[in-house]
């Protein structure tokens, strides 16, 4: 059933077919976590995020007009509650690393870097103001292309290049500052 459509999979969902709806969360898990943990720049809090967003996206899937827009949707609604949730805690606490997701052998999100450079960029990405770590989490860790960005977030695809070209030149001065003064 991974390989139905979107359309198929949402009308199933709403049918109940709970197979369908598990589909659908494994096709779109790591764009939910990427959402949050771009906000909130916290592996824990941003997989506890994701989860929740699934049980919104499973009560209100009927209110989706659009089944195109799923993708978009469910980002949003992750970003949503990532945002709620520092309302309500009124704090983020970064952690050193982000989980392994085992969602499939090839795990994009985990960089071919050694260890240590791969908790010096997690540390840097933490520094990003929130639109730019958005931009670069979904080009480089969802990789998605500009268009599809475009998409699930309503900014243009010329700004969120900006955002991303700005975010790394930010991340790489940030390593290099602090590899100076180590």
């Amino acid at each position: 059933m991974t390989g139905a459509p979107d359309e198929e999979l949402i009308r199933l969902a709403r049918r109940g077919d709970e197979q369908a709806f598990a589909s659908l969360v494994e096709r779109y898990y790591r764009a939910a976590y990427a959402s949050a943990y771009a906000v909130l720049g916290n592996a824990g809090d941003a997989e506890e995020i994701a989860q929740e967003t699934f049980v919104q996206v499973y009560e209100k899937l009927d209110r989706l007009r659009d089944p195109g827009a799923l993708p978009g949707w469910i980002w949003r609604i992750a970003r949503d509650t990532a945002l709620k949730h520092i309302r309500k805690h009124k704090r983020i606490r970064p952690v050193g690393d982000a989980p392994d997701l085992n969602l499939d052998e090839q795990r994009p999100h985990e960089p071919l870097v050694a260890a240590e450079e791969k908790e010096r960029l997690i540390a840097a990405l933490t520094e990003l103001p929130d639109e730019m770590r958005e931009a670069v989490l979904m080009r480089y860790w969802e990789e998605l292309e500009y268009e599809e960005m475009s998409e699930r977030t309503g900014v243009s695809a010329a700004a969120l290049y900006q955002r991303v070209c700005r975010g790394l030149k930010r991340l790489r001065e940030t390593i290099e500052r602090k590899d100076a003064l180590a």
